[in-house]
């Protein structure tokens, strides 16, 4: 049976930028659109739909960031991370090479590349290329403490967890 790791909240600059694309944009460009729409007469059904459709790709794509779970059954770990989801043995980490970092002042764990992933300021989920050139899956809320997990396929996994040194001693403890 997995048990759930702790995560840190959602950042407020991820928040934000969410609640922005997602309510802001769609409300302006309806005013807008209906603006418009009282001038041309028939064009407004159609003005009003393309408007639906927009807000509803929009929520589409920013509602999944609220998707994130890690998860441990003492000889596997599951991340859940928006659209991404990635499962591993324990022994495919090398533990001994794990670290709790800052991203702001370990800049080389910061992601250089969306390569299949889901980026927003403070909220980065799926693929990534870091800026030492590795390859990194993420799941970072918190880019102050995030635990560095480097894998036997060469990648990174990088985990935002309300306490992420507790996390990496019971996963240094399962596998010992």
């Amino acid at each position: 049976m997995f048990r759930n790791f702790a995560l840190p909240p959602i950042g407020k600059a991820a928040i934000w930028f969410a609640v922005v694309l997602g309510t802001l944009v769609p409300a302006t460009t309806a005013v807008i659109a209906i603006a418009f729409a009282r001038a041309e007469g028939e064009k407004a059904v159609l003005i009003l739909a393309m408007q639906a459709l927009i807000a509803l790709v929009i929520l589409a794509v920013l509602l999944p960031m609220w998707r994130r779970e890690v998860a441990f059954d003492g000889k596997q770990l599951r991340v859940k991370a928006t659209y991404y989801s990635r499962q591993a043995p324990l022994s495919d980490f090398r533990l001994d090479q794990a670290r709790v970092v800052d991203t702001r002042e370990h800049t080389e764990f910061k992601p250089l590349l969306k390569t299949n992933g889901f980026g927003l300021p403070g909220f980065w989920a799926g693929h990534f290329m870091l800026r030492d050139k590795r390859k990194a899956f993420c799941l970072v809320t918190d880019v102050s403490k995030v635990l560095a997990l480097p894998h036997a396929d060469g990648r990174v996994w990088l985990l935002s967890f309300e306490h992420p040194q507790a996390v990496l001693d019971i996963l240094r403890r399962a596998a010992a």
